[in-house]
């Protein structure tokens, strides 16, 4: 096997904030068990073993395979070129992986390898890292079979910072749908875009360069949201922030909901409902309407319907 002598590339450790006798005293490698001169040498081409059946490529250096980290900074190498102008990953991937690309690559190539690193938190679930052996992974099929708009899903995320970890919770997701939902009975009565609100995208377009700052972001379009500024302006600004937050906006602005005969027969009731202070019937018309697909919100304005 060939391994990477980490003696040799004086500036490892950087990017994790690592110190030489961190590594030393951190190694979990049994110095006998490779051809190593440190317990924190990583491999570049691994020999073939004959566990390892099938996969190898014949070279001049024998049979055998690249490591891990090798395969990353050659595709990178290969189809973006050297250096790389943002490289994202998971916080758990800064030690030793991201560390041991740049050696390697910054080694190969006298180029510094990376730009800009974004290195994402972890999202929790009820507290605990996601995983399939507790049981507690999810998919977007599963959130889509309890009835969830996926858009929910990434306004969730929209609104913790990449850089801080998220703990997903039913409730939480429920709270971002309502959120949302909320969004698009309000643009529906908007008229069409038009001219914009100048101050607004400033602060927006402040916040997400200021490090992907999401959370802001959301606080400055449901500012303008609730703002007296007139609708068509708040329409054009909201299209430009939606490029960035993917949150389907242009499909609902200006889209009055059309609804049957039967379903505004129970609105007028819930109206009537609400007037006469009945809220237990209130509620059980709600319920109703939701049954028939519709969520229903009440505002200043009236009660406002959405097809769901």
């Amino acid at each position: 096997s060939i391994y990477f002598c980490l003696a040799k590339f004086p500036n490892y450790g950087r990017l994790a904030r690592l110190k030489n006798q961190e590594l030393k005293s951190g190694a979990r490698v049994n110095v006998d068990d490779y051809e190593k001169e440190n317990p924190a040498d990583f491999v570049l081409w691994k020999k073939w073993t004959p566990k390892d059946g099938k996969v190898f490529w014949n070279t001049p250096l024998g049979k055998g395979r690249p490591g891990w980290h090798l395969e990353c900074s050659a595709i990178s190498a290969t189809e973006l070129g050297q250096p790389l102008d943002i490289h994202a990953g998971g916080v758990d991937l800064i030690f030793p992986h991201h560390e041991n690309e740049i050696a390697q690559s910054e080694t190969a190539t006298g180029k510094p390898f990376v730009k800009y690193w974004l290195h994402g938190e972890h999202l929790l679930v009820e507290g605990q890292k996601m995983a399939k052996s507790l049981n507690n992974f999810f998919t977007l099929h599963d959130l889509e079979a309890k009835k969830f708009n996926p858009l929910a899903f990434r306004y969730l995320l929209l609104t913790a910072h990449y850089r801080s970890k998220l703990n997903f919770t039913w409730e939480s997701l429920q709270a971002a749908q309502n959120a949302l939902e909320s969004i698009y009975l309000q643009i529906r009565d908007w008229d069409k875009p038009k001219v914009g609100c100048a101050e607004f995208e400033e602060k927006f377009f402040n916040a997400i360069n200021n490090d992907l700052d999401t959370p802001r972001t959301l606080a400055i379009m449901w500012e303008m949201i609730k703002s007296p500024l007139p609708s068509a302006a708040k329409a054009q600004s909201l299209l430009k922030f939606d490029k960035i937050l993917g949150l389907d906006f242009k499909k609902y602005i200006g889209k009055k909901e059309k609804i049957s005969t039967a379903i505004k027969k129970l609105l007028d009731e819930r109206v009537k409902a609400r007037q006469e202070k009945d809220w237990e019937k209130s509620d059980e018309l709600r319920k109703e309407i939701e049954k028939i697909g519709y969520s229903v919100e009440d505002t200043s304005q009236g009660q406002k319907i959405l097809k769901k």
